[in-house]
C-alpha cells in the first residue's frame, strides 16, 4: 500500500508538470534565435580567414630595415584589409619602449669539411639562431658533447680536455644554459649546434625557436638550432669517425623596441556601458612569426570585425547594445601598455575573448579545440554562454549518436547542419573546456590590478608550436570557419543581451553552474568528509562547507555578472533575482547535506561533532575589507615590480615577509581582493582555489603592509 501511495504520488507530479518542461531539453540551445546563428554561419568565411592568414604570415621571413624605423608588416596588413571591408573604427596605436632586443639579421651553418656544403641560412631557416647568441664568424671542428652528470662536466676543466675542445663547435643534445654554459666557455667552446623539435619523428625537418646561454660568452657566443634530420646525420658521420669542420656566422643587431597595436570597434548603442573585448597577439616577440601562433587568431577575429559589421550595416541583425573591442598587440607586453594607456576602455569591458592558437586542423595535430574559462575570483557569465554555443557547433558538426540530436541528410553519415570549407576539412568537431590557466593575453584582463574576466581560446597539442614550420598549411579553413562563428555568437550575445535574449543566457549559465557545481565542489566537499577520520573530522567538515559555500557563490557570481550586459529592464531585474535566489536556497540545502554527511560520518566514528576552534587572529581579518587602490589599478601589474614593495623587499631580505611577498602564495591570495571580500574570506577563497593553506597572520601582516606602501586600501 505504502509503495502504491508512492507511485501514485509520482504520477500525479508528473502529471501536473507542463508539457514543455517535461520534454528534453533542446540539444542545439543557446541564447540566440536560430535565424541569428544561421546568418553567423552563412556569413563568415573559413576560406577567407585562410587567405588573410597567407597574407599576413605566409611564412616566416627576415624584415627589413624599414620596418624597425616606421610599421611593421603585420600591423600594416591587418590595418589594409580592415580598410578594405570598409572599417572605418580601426587605428594603429604606437608607443614608445626604453627598452631594446637583439635581432639576429644574418646567420649561416655551412659545412666546411669534409665537402663544402651549405647547412642551413637564416633567410631560409627562421629558428637557426638561439636566442641570446652574439655575432661571430669562425671556422671551427665539431665535436660532439653527450649529456652529461656534474662529475663528467668537471673533468672537463682539467688539462687534456681545454686542449680537446679549444675553438671547437660543440653537438650538443639540447643548449648550453646555466652551469653549462659558463664551464663550455671556459674550455673553449665557441659555439653549440642543437636540435629542437615538438616531436622529431612525426615531423624530422620542424626546428622549434630556441634559446641559450650565449649572451655574456668569451668563447662560447653562439648557438645554432638545426632539425633533428640534420642533427642526427652530423652526429652519425662523428661517430664514424670523420672529421667535420663548420663555418658559423651570424650578425646580431641591437634594434629598439616599440609597441605597436591594431585596435578596432564595432560601436554599440551604449558605448559607456560594459562592452565585449577581443584580443588575439600579432605579435610574439620580432623573431618569431608564427602563422597559427598567432597571427590565426588576429585573422579570425578580423573576420568577425567584418561579418558583424556587415550584417549590422545591411541591417540583417541589429546595432548591438554594448560596444564590440578588438585589439592585436604584442603579446602580454603590448596588452598590459593598451590597459595601462586606455584604462577608460578596460574599465568598460565586461568579458575579454582571447584567442591564441585557434586556427590548427584539429586532425593533423591530433588535438581539441579548448577553452580556458574564466578564473573563480572573475566569475562570468561567459562560461555557460560559451558552453552552449561550443556544444551546437559540436552536435550540428558530428556524427552525434544520441536520441535528441538532429540528424543529417538522408543516405550517409553527413553533419546535421555542416560548419565546412569547400577547400577546409570535413572533420568532426571536438572541444573541452577546463580551469582557467594563463600564458597568454587573457592573463592580462584577469590580474587583479585590472579585474576583467578573460577567457581562452587554444587549440592543444599544437606539433608545430613555436617551430619555423608554424605556417598556414598546418591551419584549416573549416575549423577557421568554425571558431570564427563561435567567437561571433558568443560576443554578439554578450553585447546585445537584450530581454529576448536574456531568459535564454540565464538558462545555460545555469546548465553550465550547476554541472561544474556538482564535478567540481560537491563531489570534492562530499569526499573530504567521507574520508575523515576522528581528529580531522571537524575542521574538514568546516573546509567542506566552505567549498560549498564559496563554490556555489562563484555560480551566484557569474549569474549577478549579467547585470553588467543586461537591459536593466523590470522584467530583467525580476529574471536574475530569481535565478539567484535559486541558488541561494540550492546552497543552504547543500550545506545542510554536507553538514548532514558530516554528522553520519561522526556517529559511524562514535564521536560527537564539534566545531572546529577559532584562531585568535579571525576576528581581526573578519573586519577588514581590502582592495586594490585606485593608484595602482591599470598601472601596476606585478607587486614584485612596485618600487615601495621592491624597496621594502632589499631593505628586508628574507624576512618572513618579503619571502611571503615573493611568493606564489601571494599573488593566489591578490586574486580574491576585490573590495567586497573580507580578508578572512579572501583568504578561504585562496586556500580553495590556490590548493594551499596560507598563514592567517602572514596573510594579516603582508595586507597591512601592502596598505601602508599604498598598494591596498581597506
Amino acid at each position: 500500500m505504502k509503495r502504491l501511495f508512492y507511485l501514485s504520488f509520482v504520477l500525479l507530479f508528473l502529471a501536473l508538470i507542463p508539457d514543455e518542461l517535461s520534454s528534453q531539453t533542446n540539444p542545439l540551445r543557446t541564447p540566440l534565435s536560430r535565424e541569428v546563428l544561421d546568418l553567423l554561419a552563412n556569413e563568415i568565411s573559413g576560406q577567407v580567414i585562410y587567405n588573410n592568414l597567407v597574407s599576413v604570415a605566409g611564412a616566416p621571413w627576415l624584415r627589413p630595415e624599414d620596418e624597425f624605423e616606421d610599421t611593421f608588416y603585420e600591423s600594416r596588413r591587418m590595418m589594409e584589409l580592415a580598410m578594405s571591408y570598409g572599417i572605418e573604427n580601426v587605428e594603429l596605436l604606437r608607443s614608445e619602449s626604453d627598452r631594446t632586443f637583439d635581432y639576429a639579421s644574418e646567420a649561416e651553418l655551412w659545412l666546411s669539411k669534409p665537402e663544402k656544403r651549405l647547412l642551413a641560412r637564416l633567410d631560409a631557416d627562421a629558428a637557426l639562431v638561439a636566442r641570446g647568441s652574439q655575432s661571430v664568424d669562425f671556422e671551427g671542428e665539431l665535436v660532439y658533447i653527450p649529456p652529461m652528470n656534474e662529475e663528467e662536466a668537471a673533468a672537463l676543466l682539467k688539462a687534456e680536455n681545454r686542449d680537446k675542445y679549444k675553438d671547437k663547435v660543440a653537438l650538443m643534445w639540447s643548449h648550453a644554459r646555466g652551469e653549462l654554459g659558463a664551464l663550455l666557455d671556459e674550455i673553449g667552446i665557441r659555439a653549440v649546434i642543437s636540435f629542437s623539435s615538438r616531436d622529431r619523428y612525426f615531423d624530422p625537418n620542424m626546428v622549434v625557436y630556441s634559446s641559450g646561454s650565449y649572451s655574456e660568452g668569451k668563447n662560447l657566443k653562439a648557438g645554432f638550432t638545426v632539425s633533428w634530420k640534420q642533427w642526427s646525420e652530423l652526429l652519425e658521420d662523428l661517430e664514424y669517425g670523420e672529421s667535420i669542420t663548420l663555418k658559423c656566422k651570424t650578425v646580431i643587431e641591437k634594434k629598439q623596441d616599440k609597441f605597436e597595436s591594431v585596435f578596432a570597434l564595432i560601436p554599440g548603442k551604449e558605448p559607456e556601458k560594459p562592452g565585449v573585448i577581443f584580443t588575439a597577439h600579432l605579435f610574439e616577440g620580432y623573431t618569431k612569426r608564427g602563422a597559427n601562433d598567432n597571427a590565426g587568431g588576429c585573422v579570425v577575429q578580423l573576420e568577425i570585425l567584418r561579418s558583424l559589421s556587415k550584417l549590422i550595416a545591411e541591417g540583417t541583425i541589429e546595432q548591438p547594445r554594448r560596444n564590440i573591442y578588438f585589439l592585436w598587440p604584442n603579446e602580454i607586453s603590448g596588452t598590459y601598455q593598451f590597459i595601462s594607456e586606455h584604462p577608460e576602455i578596460i574599465s568598460k569591458s565586461c568579458i575579454n575573448i582571447n584567442m591564441d592558437m585557434v586556427t590548427e586542423g584539429l586532425r593533423k595535430n591530433n588535438s581539441l579545440l579548448t577553452m580556458s574559462e574564466t578564473p573563480p575570483q572573475l566569475a562570468s557569465f561567459y562560461d555557460g554562454l560559451a558552453a552552449s554555443v561550443l556544444n551546437y557547433v559540436w552536435r550540428t558538426n558530428d556524427i552525434v549518436y544520441l536520441g535528441d540530436s538532429p540528424r543529417g541528410r538522408r543516405g550517409g553519415q553527413y553533419f546535421p547542419k555542416p560548419m565546412t570549407e569547400k577547400n577546409g576539412s570535413i572533420d568532426a568537431f571536438r572541444y573541452f573546456i577546463h580551469e582557467a590557466t594563463g600564458g597568454s593575453d587573457h592573463l592580462c584582463f584577469n590580474n587583479p590590478a585590472v579585474g576583467v574576466p578573460g577567457i581562452e581560446f587554444f587549440t592543444w597539442p599544437d606539433y608545430w608550436y613555436h617551430a619555423d614550420t608554424d605556417t598556414p598549411d598546418k591551419g584549416d579553413p573549416t575549423q577557421m570557419k568554425r571558431i570564427a562563428f563561435i567567437g561571433a555568437a558568443t560576443a554578439y550575445a554578450g553585447a546585445n543581451c537584450t530581454d529576448e535574449v536574456l531568459p535564454g543566457l540565464i538558462d545555460v549559465v545555469n546548465d553550465f553552474g550547476y554541472a561544474r557545481f556538482a564535478e567540481r565542489a560537491l563531489t570534492v566537499a562530499s569526499e573530504i568528509v567521507r574520508n575523515s577520520e576522528s581528529e580531522q573530522l571537524a575542521s574538514n567538515a568546516e573546509r567542506a562547507g566552505d567549498i560549498i559555500s564559496i563554490s556555489a557563490g562563484r555560480e551566484i557570481a557569474a549569474l549577478n555578472s549579467i547585470k553588467d550586459i543586461y537591459s536593466a529592464s523590470p522584467a530583467s531585474l525580476a529574471m536574475v533575482k530569481l535565478s539567484v535566489k535559486e541558488w541561494e536556497n540550492y546552497r543552504n540545502s547543500m550545506m545542510a547535506h554536507i553538514k548532514g554527511q558530516a554528522e553520519s560520518r561522526a556517529s559511524e566514528l562514535g564521536i560527537s561533532l564539534k566545531p572546529a576552534k577559532k584562531e585568535v587572529v579571525d576576528r581581526k581579518l573578519r573586519s577588514i575589507v581590502p582592495k586594490i587602490s585606485d593608484e595602482v589599478r591599470f598601472r601596476v601589474f606585478n607587486t614584485r615590480s612596485y618600487e615601495p614593495l621592491a624597496i621594502y623587499i632589499s631593505e628586508n631580505p628574507g624576512s618572513g615577509i618579503s619571502n611571503f611577498a615573493s611568493s606564489r602564495d601571494a599573488g593566489i591570495l591578490l586574486n580574491y581582493v576585490n573590495g567586497r571580500l573580507s580578508l578572512s574570506e579572501v583568504i578561504k577563497h585562496a586556500e580553495i582555489y590556490g590548493g594551499r593553506q596560507i598563514d592567517p597572520a602572514t596573510a594579516l601582516e603582508f595586507t597591512e603592509l601592502l596598505k601602508e606602501l599604498g598598494y591596498l586600501s581597506f
